[in-house]
C-alpha cells in the first residue's frame, strides 16, 4: 500500500530514527581532533551520525549508534577531480601527487554495505556557476548511479536514499521524477550549500522535489543553521545534516550568539561550545555526563553577561595546537 505522506520514523539495524531529525557530521582520522572529543556525547544528542565516505574509510572503531555514510561525491568539485562516464555510470577520478584515484558506484556501495545503516548513492553536485551542459551530464550520471545501486544492493536491511541534483528548480524536479515509483527508502537533495544565500530558491527546490515524491523521507545535505532547519522541517523535509555546530566551536563561537567569542579557546572549551551548539540544533538537553564540563568554565562564569544564557569574559587562555579541528560544512 502506498502512503500519501512520508513516515514519521525509519527503522535501522541499530535503532529507530524519529523524524524530524538533525544528523551531526563527524569525521575519523587525525585531521579534525575535536570530532574525537565530541563523538562520545553524540548518542545523547542525536539519533544518528553522518560520515563522508572519505572519513568513514579511516574509521577504526565503528560507533554503536546508527550511522549514515554519503558517497563522497562532493569531492567532484575539488581541484584535480573529474566526473567520467564509464559504461553508462558516473565515476569520480581525483588526482593527488600525479596519482589518479578512481571512485566507482560499486566501491561506494560495497563499503556502505559493510558499515552503514543508511547509505546515499554516488552523486555529482552541480554548483550554480557550472555550464548547463556539464550540469545536465552530471545529473544524468547521478540518476544512473542511483538506479545501479538500487539494482545491486545485497543487504536488504541497508536503507538506500537516492541523491537528487540539478541546476535549477525544473532540473531538480526532473531528477526527483526519475526516482518516483522506484523502491528507494528516501531521497536526499544535494547542492544546497552554495545556494543557501538565496534561501527562497532552496525552498522552491524542496517543494518541487517533495511534489514529485510525496510519500518518502526527504533529506537535505549540509544545511544545519537552526533557523533554516526549522523552516525546512515545516516545508516537509524529514532530516538534515551539518558540521556547522563543531566548525563554529573550533572558531570559539556559540550558535546564534555573535557576542560569544572565545579567543584561543582550549580543547575543553571548544568541546563545551560544540555540545552547546549541537544541543541547540537538535533541541535536546545537554547530557549529565557533559554538565561537569560547564562548571567553572569561562562560559559558565559569565553566563549572564549581556543578557545571554551563555557568554564569555576575559579569563585564562590555553594555548592549543594550530592544526584544524573540524571539517568544512
Amino acid at each position: 500500500m502506498t502512503h500519501s505522506k512520508p513516515p514519521d520514523h525509519i527503522n535501522t539495524t541499530r535503532g529507530v530514527i524519529k523524524f524530524p531529525a538533525y544528523f551531526p557530521v563527524t569525521t575519523f582520522g587525525d585531521k579534525y581532533p575535536l570530532d574525537d572529543l565530541v563523538r562520545p556525547y553524540l548518542p545523547r544528542l542525536a539519533p544518528a551520525i553522518m560520515v563522508s565516505l572519505h572519513y568513514a574509510r579511516q574509521m577504526k572503531d565503528r560507533p554503536t549508534m546508527p550511522m549514515l555514510i554519503d558517497s563522497g561525491g562532493f569531492a567532484s568539485l575539488f581541484d584535480g577531480a573529474r566526473v567520467v562516464a564509464q559504461r553508462g555510470f558516473g565515476v569520480l577520478e581525483t588526482t593527488h601527487d600525479e596519482k589518479v584515484e578512481v571512485l566507482h558506484p560499486k566501491d561506494v556501495l560495497e563499503f556502505q554495505e559493510q558499515h552503514a545503516d543508511l547509505a546515499f548513492t554516488l552523486d555529482f553536485p552541480v554548483p550554480p556557476s557550472m555550464d548547463p551542459e556539464e550540469g545536465k551530464r552530471r545529473v544524468e550520471l547521478t540518476i544512473a548511479n542511483a538506479r545501479w545501486a538500487l539494482q545491486n544492493r545485497r543487504r536488504k536491511d541497508l536503507l538506500l536514499y537516492a541523491c537528487v541534483q540539478g541546476w535549477d528548480v525544473d532540473s531538480f524536479r526532473a531528477c526527483a521524477k526519475a526516482y518516483a515509483g522506484l523502491p528507494f527508502d528516501g531521497l536526499a537533495i544535494g547542492g544546497m550549500v552554495p545556494r543557501v544565500s538565496d534561501f527562497k530558491s532552496v525552498l522552491e527546490i524542496v517543494d518541487a522535489v517533495r511534489a514529485e515524491v510525496p510519500n518518502k523521507p526527504l533529506h537535505v545535505f549540509g544545511l544545519g543553521k537552526p533557523g533554516l532547519v526549522d523552516t525546512l522541517f515545516k516545508r516537509g523535509v524529514q532530516s538534515v545534516d551539518s558540521s556547522s555546530y563543531v566548525k563554529l566551536a573550533a572558531d570559539g563561537r556559540l550558535w546564534g550568539q555573535p557576542a560569544v567569542k572565545l579567543g584561543d579557546a582550549s580543547p575543553t572549551e571548544r568541546l563545551q561550545l560544540a555540545l552547546c551548539n549541537l544541543a541547540m540544533a537538535t533541541q535536546r538537553a545537554l547530557p549529565l555526563s557533559a554538565a561537569h564540563l560547564m562548571f567553572g568554565s569561562r562560559l559558565w562564569e559569565s553566563r549572564n553577561q549581556a543578557g545571554l544564557d551563555i557568554a564569555t569574559k576575559p579569563g585564562r587562555r590555553t594555548k592549543t595546537a594550530t592544526q584544524p579541528l573540524t571539517a568544512p560544512t
